[in-house]
């Protein structure tokens, strides 16, 4: 939105500008966008009536804004549990791969304090594999 907002800020809305359909919806979905601008734009295009009239009345009914509102919190939820486990996984899979270095050293007879360096693993860690 920054740019669209520095973009409208150089040009005069209206004409060829809400021409774009992206353009209409970023504006449509600016809160800083006046209440005319965004009448109009509705007026515009088909899509951003329906997207109106579903927000009018998620917003009137309060019973749809909650399970709006739960809804939302659960995608997020679940996004961040998402982003947390393939963290972890990345994690995971560097240590099996600094094990399977110094697994494939020492198998060749490599000197412990030398495996420890290139691994990254304690020299314990590595007499123990």
């Amino acid at each position: 939105m920054v740019k669209f907002r520095k973009m409208c800020n150089n040009i005069e809305r209206g004409g060829s500008f809400l021409e774009n359909p992206l353009h209409r919806w970023l504006t449509f979905f600016d809160k800083n966008s006046p209440n005319e601008l965004v009448e109009e734009v509705v007026k515009m295009d088909m899509a951003i009536q329906k997207a109106h009239k579903r927000i009018d009345h998620v917003i009137q009914d309060e019973a749809a804004l909650r399970a709006y509102e739960m809804r939302e919190k659960a995608i997020m939820d679940w996004n961040s549990a998402v982003g947390y486990h393939t963290r972890e996984a990345k994690i995971e899979g560097k240590i099996e791969g600094k094990i399977e270095v110094a697994r494939k050293m020492k198998a060749d007879n490599e000197p412990i304090e030398k495996i420890s360096r290139y691994s990254g693993l304690t020299e314990k860690q590595v007499k123990d594999l």
